[in-house]
């Protein structure tokens, strides 16, 4: 599916479409839960269309963007067929000539096929330099490793330490990142081990995963690192099945991956015990208690009473296990900080109003502020993302989640 958005000749939509005098059109590809359901993937962020038009016609009241009035166009996406994806890609850029997409799912087709920009991308795949531009307050994993690792490190997690990366086929090019990364800071790395077998084969991959721990604990490893979406989930995972007596402390580079597994891993798993994490971004129960976003909350339920919206749970109560399952609040921070960002560039990018002085525009935004963020943020000279701090976050497992590291 992520591949599903190639180019292809002519596509392209204007520079300056679904821009007038008066009005701005931005999309939203509106996730259609209930097919998830039908698959078997239970999910409810909330309704983001509710938001989204609760929030544009409170931005208008107020004068708009830079004078212009922002009109949504919406379109139901079912994120687990090639074919919805790309029928709403279209739909929005051909149909609907909308001048920017905000939180899709899959954010290729509309960066390459239609060079049509996107604030907040949600599964971003790697692209050239040629595509438009995704603005996104989530640092890419090769340029936020060195800023986690330095951290991990200055908090001592390397110290006299051995380590080993464990690492799947997918994770091949971060794993190198993080072994350079890594040699620049002087750690002993002693081993690096990829999992390489197929991920359907759960049997499989554990057994792998049980050969490489022995190979470990033969090398005197002390310390692991899970590089990307394998090393954060494989590893906790195979070690249980396994019931291996090897519980090293460890560390995953990945943690939107690791807190994906922990929400799954129902039960617990003793092998979390002993991991760190960080996060460039704040924690949407960190985000939710910002003013800010406290307001976009207040201006949604006033305009859609009915909607339900929870409130995200406090990591380090004792009910996060079970209040964290419900994220309908997930809509309220999405829409409330990416149209933040869109009207903060839009805003500065002018009169004017194209591709290409929307991308200059956010290219040089800086010290921004925005809804849940709780520090200024900066982008950059072709860099369409902040790099966040490092907020290193552990396991709890009397909550059952992630929570930030105490010291």
């Amino acid at each position: 599916m992520l591949g599903s958005g190639s180019t292809q000749a002519g596509a392209s939509s204007p520079a300056n479409q679904g821009v007038s005098s008066t009005t701005i059109r931005i999309g939203i590809s509106v996730i259609n839960f209930a097919a998830l359901q039908a698959v078997g993937v239970t999910l409810n962020d909330g309704n983001y269309r509710d938001a989204v038009n609760a929030l544009t016609a409170n931005m208008n009241a107020h004068g708009g963007v830079d004078g212009r009035k922002v009109v949504p166009y919406f379109v139901e996406m079912n994120p687990a067929s090639a074919s919805s994806i790309n029928s709403s890609c279209s739909e929005l850029t051909q149909d609907d000539k909308v001048f920017i997409v905000l939180f899709p799912v899959y954010p290729d087709c509309f960066q390459q096929t239609y060079d049509t920009p996107v604030i907040g991308g949600v599964l971003p795949g790697t692209l050239p330099a040629s595509a438009a531009a995704d603005f996104s307050l989530t640092t890419p994993d090769a340029a936020y490793d060195p800023v986690q690792l330095a951290a991990f490190d200055k908090r001592g997690a390397f110290k006299g330490k051995k380590v080993g990366l464990f690492y799947g086929p997918d994770d091949t090019s971060e794993a190198k990142v993080v072994q350079s990364d890594l040699k620049k800071m002087h750690v002993d790395v002693v081993l690096s081990a990829e999992d390489g077998v197929t991920a359907t084969d759960t049997v499989a991959v554990d057994q792998e995963a049980q050969t490489i721990a022995l190979r470990f604990m033969d090398a005197g490893v002390n310390e692991v690192v899970g590089v990307g979406g394998t090393g954060a989930t494989t590893w906790p995972r195979a070690l249980q099945d396994n019931q291996s007596t090897y519980k090293p402390p460890w560390i995953a580079t990945n943690v939107t991956a690791l807190a994906s597994y922990i929400a799954s891993a129902k039960g617990g798993n003793p092998y979390l015990d002993n991991v760190m994490a960080a996060t460039p971004v704040s924690s949407p129960y960190q985000a939710w208690m910002d003013p800010a976003m406290q307001n976009c909350a207040a201006i949604i339920r006033k305009a859609y009473p009915s909607d339900a919206i929870a409130a995200p749970a406090n990591p380090r109560s004792p009910q996060a296990a079970t209040n964290g399952s419900d994220t309908t609040y997930a809509a309220v921070e999405a829409a409330c900080q990416d149209l933040a960002i869109f009207a903060k560039i839009a805003d500065a990018a002018g009169k004017n109003l194209t591709v290409a002085s929307f991308t200059k525009a956010g290219y040089q935004l800086r010290n921004v502020t925005f809804p849940g963020t709780g520090v200024p943020v900066s982008f950059g000279s072709n860099r369409p993302y902040s790099i966040g701090k490092a907020n290193i976050v552990v396991y709890d497992p009397r909550s059952g989640t992630l929570v930030p590291a105490g010291g």
